[in-house]
This record gives structure tokens, sequence and C-alpha cells, in this order.
């Protein structure tokens, strides 16, 4: 029975102050546990009632169509690519929690590892990626040049990367030099103990059940692979880490881009039709399916963005746990 499959996996990662019960219907039996109450850090399912637009779009879309059926692993694929925002960590950890670290941190962390090979490095891309900015002022007015690695000119350039990662922030942006001195500011953080990564326990106990079913997990995210490794390596589950098979991030391609998950799958060496991509972002889910991605999902959590008409045509899921079961179940 599919519910005792997954019960040692379920209370493995459950805590002891949020017992799990059972559904009592064959239609919520492939939710397999849900928490007494709905606070948005217990994981598994967070219900409707708690404010957020896109849980009114599970069974149906916003248009009233019926959604299709979500995959089940290992039955359809034995291959899921997963998003962190909003679909493995609650969206506001990273925007509440690992931005502001590393807005606050960025200025001290530099004084104190200016010199190391390290953040030379992660500030060489954004050095580079700063020389196209300051020539597209309409579009980046506060677009600043980062000068070259100089000991004697150390304030002046500090002062000049915490104004590029402030202005860089602000606008939210996705580029490989910013992502990895951010890395290298939560790393620290992770190894002092101010930083634990935040993963629902649907997550956990779906990456467990994952790894003893033969399915191969991998990571994709805008998030670098050294932040995506910090945080499931050093997550509230313990490390994490030896339950993923692979990462990738912006390196191979924007995830908004049918070329990125295109790449992905030639790297896997797994044909795109027989992938499942799990991402709380409609455009990265359209980009997905025009990619020839066979299953992409849609994942609902506690404050991710209302749902679209961009949304329809794809299965939504608001636990992973909604995803695992075996062939003969």
């Amino acid at each position: 029975f599919f519910f005792d499959n997954l019960l040692p996996y379920i209370m493995a990662s459950s805590d002891s102050t949020r017992p799990v019960k059972q559904m009592k219907t064959d239609d919520d039996r492939m939710a397999c546990a849900t928490p007494t109450d709905v606070a948005a850090s217990a994981g598994f399912h967070a219900a409707a009632g708690v404010g957020n637009a896109c849980f009114a779009y599970l069974t149906h879309d916003p248009t009233g169509q019926p959604r299709p059926r979500f995959p089940q692993l290992p039955a359809d694929s034995r291959t899921v690519v997963l998003d962190i925002e909003g679909a493995t960590t609650l969206i506001s950890f990273v925007y509440d929690e690992l931005f502001p670290f590393a807005r606050t941190h960025c200025k001290a962390y530099l004084d104190k590892h200016w010199d190391e090979d390290a953040l030379q490095s992660a500030l060489n891309v954004m050095r580079s990626e700063a020389s196209q900015d300051v020539t597209q002022p309409d579009k980046y007015p506060r677009a600043i040049s980062i000068p070259p690695y100089s000991q004697d000119t150390k304030e002046h350039g500090i002062e000049c990367v915490v104004k590029a990662v402030e202005w860089q922030m602000d606008m939210d942006r996705k580029i490989s030099g910013l992502k990895a001195l951010q890395g290298l500011i939560w790393k620290d953080g992770y190894a002092s103990g101010e930083l634990k990564g935040h993963v629902f326990a649907d997550v956990f106990s779906a990456l467990q059940w994952w790894k003893e079913t033969g399915v191969q997990v991998y990571i994709y995210s805008s998030g670098s692979v050294g932040a995506q490794k910090l945080l499931f390596g050093s997550s509230k589950f313990g490390d994490l880490l030896s339950l993923i098979a692979g990462h990738f991030d912006t390196a191979v391609g924007a995830k908004v881009e049918a070329a990125s998950y295109q790449a992905i799958a030639k790297q896997l060496n797994v044909p795109p039709a027989e992938i499942v991509f799990v991402s709380d972002a409609e455009k990265e889910l359209l980009a997905a399916r025009e990619a020839g991605i066979g299953w992409p999902v849609l994942c609902c959590r506690p404050g991710n963005k209302p749902l679209t008409t961009d949304s329809c045509g794809f299965p939504a899921i608001r636990s992973f746990l909604e995803l695992c079961r075996n062939a003969d179940e």
C-alpha cells in the first residue's frame, strides 16, 4: 500500500510537534499526509486558507479547465529536475534570509577576504559583467565599473563592489558574478551556523524515497551550484547532498529559455520527454515544455506568486509526496 511504503520517510522528516495523519479518501491518498496546523515552515501541505492565491488553482486552472494528472516517480520517470525557490524551499527564505544576509555581510566579507583567489575570481566575473552594464545607461542607470584588483586601492574597490551588489540585488538580477559572490558570503554564514538551509519536510521525505527507488534527482536554480550545495548540505535536516545526483545553474543557460532544458537533457543523456521538471515559475515551465520536457509540474507553496493563465496545461502539486509511487501501486 502506497502510504505504508512512504510512512517511514514521512515520520523520519516530521517534527515531533507536528503529527501526521493518513488521508481518508482515495483522491487524497496521493497527498500521503498533512500536518495538523498550516504553518508555512512546517512543510508537507499548506492549506488554501493561508491566503496563497496559487492554491485556488490546484485542480483546475484559471480558466476553469481541469489540470492534467501529475507524474509518478519512479512509475512514469526516473529523472527529476527541481527548482529551489518556491519548490524545495520556502520562497521567503531566499528573499527574507539569504539575500539580506548577503547584503548586510558583503562589506565585511570583502574586507576580510579581499586577497583570496576565490573572491577575486568571483569579482573578475562581476568586473566583466559591469563593463557591459555601464554601456547601457538607459537600462542600468545605477551600473558602476569595478576597478581591477589592487591592494593599494582596496577601499575604493570594496566601495564599488558594494554599490554594484546593492543595485543588482535591488533589480533582482540573476547573473553569474553576483551569484558567485553571494555564494561565498553564504558559505561563511553556513559555516558559522548563522544560516541553516530551509527545505520543506515533504522534500526531505521525497528525496529519501527517490534515492531508495532509483530516481535520479537534479537541482536547477539561478543560484550558483556552490550556493545550492550549501543550502542542501547545511539544511535543517542535515546534509542532503548524498540524495542529489547533480546540480545546474545559469552556466547552462537562463531558466526561461528552452535551450537550457535541452542542454540539461543532453548532459544527462536522457530524452527530454522522460524528464520531470518541478518549478513554481510559470515562465520556466513554459520554456521546459517548449524544450520537449515531458513532465513540467507546477509547485504551489506558501508565499508563491498568484497563478495566471500561463499556468494552464500544467499539473499542479503542493507536496513532493504527490509525485511518489511505484509502478506496481
